[in-house]
């Protein structure tokens, strides 16, 4: 079999760590992970839910995932919120995966290499060798036309996807048999196996062709090559995945059935993770963390990960960059917001000190940039930089200009207390400079819907909106859809996620570079440039590095840590006794 994702817990537990001390810039070498309580552990058996997917008693059973968030839908080219990921992981598959310890993986396709010509000297012709044997979970083949299809899908302008950066560089696909797949570039794609794989995947032609891409069925019950396949998605309520009896490894999954119950909130999480009505709480919110960890028969699983919580502004009065933003048009507005906020309680009272500030959008992996800052906790600066540009307080605290209140809105999704704790502190510390700050929190389908949908960010509907977002292993696509100018959603279709309506050629060529060279180092330069020019512009203010942290029962085993997948990266190794 071609899939590696298994590996030794040891290996896996030292990679982590690996990443741990990157991330934090620590060039110790000592072996440590990471336990709920933040302390170093030896990366013996605690440092998972269980060690082994062996302390199960028999293979079957059914194993339901606690959700706070209802995805849109399951198109990987269609939605973005994470909750959308952890489903359709278990369904949908890429050419590549990623593994622990940031390399690509085998998943549908053996990984192109220069050393066996597979990717050419020019790195413009990119060859994949699929794995034999697969098919659909309908039991239709799976074959290269399948790769091509999807290429053609997210290039036809009449749909909506989210980006196209990468694809629009590929001149042509050849299958030249079932099993070959040979990828043309007109021009240089530096991240190219991060293409039709992660975190997008293949979309099945035989049945998508001829179906209206939006609104195909696919998007709620999609057709693929994972372990699982989606049988029921009850609205509101629940998503049911069972095993796929067309899987190529016909050992896995061990589980039968997997249950994604919605529930309204993480309160809703504790009580049923207590009583047993979940096995596995997806993203524990920190501020509510001691309740899990005080539970008889829960484990905690802290995992690094490239995800940064930050705030970012919205440079328009709405979708249209040519109008600007009454209060951020100004760079004087947004250096002072930036300097009135004091990371300091929130880290350490409301994240219980498990995480720490952030300073640039990329938090983990090569292209993350050393030795940057945040402009400094400076609340009288801030003051006199808002003086400056003519906001001055007309008696009640809160500054006018030209007749205008500098009231700001901040939107976040609804159901996460450390996320709202973290609103009323700003709320004061804005306050304190004479910026009033509303909270209007709404739930993500409304935040993160795309354009048809009305979606908040991208038709620009907002002030302050506080999110998590994080690259995958090559930063490229992510920089590219969240700040290039191109990817600024506009009428029609809205496609792109620069909802920060940012424009800077400087950055533009910046992300171009570093997508259009071979040199790692040279990319490296590239990418701090972008993370400069970013953080200079002040449309993206980070707050802190954010940790993966997710609730197992004991019952449950073969769980194993992954900064680069979702908690369900490798569900199909998963197991419940009882």
């Amino acid at each position: 079999m071609m899939r590696t994702k298994p590996m030794k817990r040891a290996a896996m537990l030292l990679v982590v760590l690996a990443l741990i001390a990157a991330a934090c810039g620590n060039d110790s070498d000592d072996a440590a992970t990471t336990d709920a309580s933040g302390d170093a552990t030896d990366g013996g058996a605690d440092a998972t839910p269980d060690d082994s997917a062996d302390t199960a008693e028999e293979p079957g059973g059914v194993l339901t995932v606690g959700l706070f968030q209802e995805p849109d839908n399951l198109n990987p080219f269609l939605a973005v919120q994470t909750a959308s990921r952890i489903v359709r992981d278990l369904v949908l598959e890429g050419l590549v995966d990623a593994d622990p310890d940031g390399n690509y993986v085998p998943e549908l396709s053996s990984v192109p290499s220069a050393a066996d010509g597979t990717i050419s000297e020019d790195g413009l012709t990119v060859t994949y060798n699929l794995v034999e044997g697969t098919t659909w979970s309908d039991g239709h083949p799976f074959t290269s036309r399948d790769v091509q299809f999807t290429w053609e899908t997210v290039m036809d302008p009449a749909n909506a996807v989210t980006t196209q950066l990468g694809y629009e560089d590929i001149e042509s696909i050849e299958t030249p048999d079932d099993q070959t797949v040979v990828v043309n570039y007109s021009t240089l794609y530096s991240p190219a196996l991060s293409l039709f794989s992660i975190p997008e995947a293949i979309l099945p032609a035989h049945v998508l062709e001829g179906e209206a891409f939006g609104e195909a069925d696919f998007n709620r019950i999609p057709e693929g090559t994972g372990p699982f396949m989606v049988t029921e998605w009850n609205s509101g309520q629940s998503i049911i995945l069972d095993a796929n009896p067309n899987y190529r490894d016909p050992s896995l999954p061990l589980l039968d059935r997997i249950i994604f119950k919605i529930i309204p909130d993480q309160n809703a999480g504790i009580v049923q993770m207590r009583t047993g009505d979940i096995d596995v709480f997806w993203n524990v919110d920190t501020a509510v963390i001691d309740q899990f960890t005080s539970m008889d028969g829960v484990n905690v699983q802290v995992t690094p990960s490239s995800n940064v919580e930050y705030l970012g502004l919205n440079l328009s009065s709405g979708s249209d960059p040519a109008d600007p933003h009454f209060a951020f048009g100004d760079p004087n507005v947004r250096l002072a917001l930036a300097m009135a906020i004091d990371r300091t309680p929130i880290i350490e009272e409301l994240l219980f000190g498990l995480s720490e500030a952030a300073t640039s959008p990329i938090g983990l992996g090569w292209a993350a940039p050393e030795g940057l800052s945040n402009p400094a906790y400076d609340p009288e600066g801030a003051r006199a930089l808002l003086e400056e540009s003519g906001w001055v307080d007309s008696g009640d605290g809160i500054r006018e200009k030209d007749g205008q209140r500098l009231t700001l809105e901040i939107t976040t999704p609804t159901g996460q207390q450390v996320r709202e704790l973290t609103e009323q502190v700003l709320q004061e510390q804005f306050k304190a400079v004479g910026i009033e700050l509303v909270i209007n929190n709404v739930p993500a389908a409304t935040l993160f819907g795309n354009w048809a949908e009305n979606g908040k960010l991208q038709r620009g509907d907002f002030d302050i909106a506080m999110d998590t977002w994080g690259p995958d292993l090559d930063p490229a696509g992510f920089l590219g859809i969240l700040f290039d100018s191109s990817s600024i959603p506009q009428d029609p279709g809205g496609q792109g996620w620069n909802f920060f309506r940012l424009q800077s050629d400087r950055l533009d060529e910046a992300i171009e570079a570093g997508a259009t060279t071979l040199d790692i180092e040279a990319r490296k330069e590239a990418y701090r440039i972008v993370v400069e020019e970013i953080l200079d512009a002040g449309v993206y203010i980070p707050l802190y590095n954010r940790s993966k942290i997710d609730a197992f029962s004991d019952a449950v085993s073969g769980y194993s840590p992954n900064p680069w997948g979702e908690v369900t990266w490798n569900a199909e190794e998963w197991s419940i006794a009882g």
